[in-house]
């Protein structure tokens, strides 16, 4: 009778494990998150896993969202990174979230598999990588518009804009770009208002952030360009702390009507954002081209007061707005601005390009 019984219940097993549908992931659907689009994976990384048919349904009696210390196992699915089994902080059909497993590699390729009541979907391969950063260009590129550059920095540092009072201002931070194989030469580094250029760690009301790569190179030809990052350590600032490959990112050609509409959407923000993206986003994006327009839509900024305080950040962005000046040429400034207020925004002498 006892044979009868497990011979009967195969069948059933069987049959559970067929209705079960294949889960179905891809490299794209594996983000970590609060992190930029480079999307760096490292051991002891949190990591949100997108995908289909990552767990059953129904769903079993077991709670999705377990607390610690996190299990292995949560209604029949298990998340492998290689061998390992990850433990599980989520688990739902179209998302879990997992954590690489502490003795993972700490680099080069390495799968993970997500496994529902034993059935389980193709592997996906990721890089793991803890010593080099990760480059994505934010959004796009076109010839006389903003080339922000996203940097996925390893575990233990954080890339932070801007570093000091200017726009110029990048701490420890160095770009080289390439174009058909040639090394490109920096543009102008205009000197911050006390004559030199700021080549120290980030100062502490710095936050994570994009860098803005075109206040470092004229990007005034369409094409694809290879740019490599370079951080250096905050104790010694000739010392390279880590580095990026090589990446290609695309220019595109000029459209002057898309950047009147660009423009327009600036002077919108100008009235509007926060101090904070005014001095992380706005202000040097206005510097990718520093002509009459940009500066026209610059000039509501400079009539804010200087800052009275540390915490005073629209007072900052006021100052930061001021030192962008910098940026535009003498013939610029004199076509917007008229002289008495350049006395008064470039004192003692209305020039505002600290080697004048």
């Amino acid at each position: 009778m006892r044979v009868l019984v497990l011979f009967l219940a195969a069948p059933a097993l069987f049959a559970q494990t067929a209705e079960t549908p294949t889960p179905v992931f891809t490299r794209e659907g594996i983000l970590r998150p609060g992190t930029n689009a480079a999307n760096r994976l490292a051991p002891g990384n949190v990591v949100e896993l997108y995908g289909q048919h990552l767990a059953p349904e129904p769903w079993c009696a077991e709670n999705n969202t377990p607390p610690a210390p996190y299990p292995v196992e949560v209604c029949g699915v298990r998340v492998m990174v290689g061998t390992t089994p990850s433990e599980l902080l989520f688990v739902g059909p179209g998302q879990i979230n997992f954590k690489i497993p502490a003795d993972a590699p700490t680099a080069g390729p390495v799968s993970i598999r997500v496994c529902v009541r034993g059935v389980c979907g193709a592997p996906v391969v990721v890089d793991l990588n803890t010593r080099t950063a990760l480059l994505r260009l934010r959004g796009t590129a076109a010839v006389h518009m903003p080339a922000w550059i996203d940097v996925d920095a390893p575990p233990e540092y954080a890339v932070k804009y801007p570093c000091s009072d200017t726009p110029w201002s990048f701490g420890g931070y160095q770009f080289e770009v390439r174009r058909n194989d040639q090394l490109l030469s920096p543009a102008t580094a205009w000197k911050d208002a006390m004559g030199h250029t700021v080549i120290g760690p980030c100062r502490a009301v710095a936050k994570p952030s994009p860098l803005p790569l075109h206040l470092l190179y004229d990007f005034d030809q369409p094409g694809v360009y290879s740019v490599r990052f370079t951080a250096f350590e905050p104790s010694n600032p000739t010392a390279p702390a880590y580095q990026s490959d090589w990446t290609d990112i695309t220019v595109a050609p000029f459209d002057a009507s898309q950047r009147d509409q660009w423009l327009q959407s600036m002077a919108e923000q100008v009235k509007s954002a926060p101090p904070e993206t005014l001095i992380a986003n706005v202000i040097p994006s206005l510097l990718a081209w520093p002509d009459e327009k940009a500066l026209t839509v610059l000039l509501p900024l400079l009539a804010l007061p200087a800052p009275v305080s540390t915490s005073d950040q629209m007072g900052y962005a006021g100052q930061f707005a001021r030192y962008s000046l910098a940026a535009f040429s003498d013939q610029v400034l004199r076509q917007v601005i008229p002289p008495d207020r350049m006395l008064s925004l470039c004192p003692p002498n209305g020039r505002c390009r600290a080697e004048n």
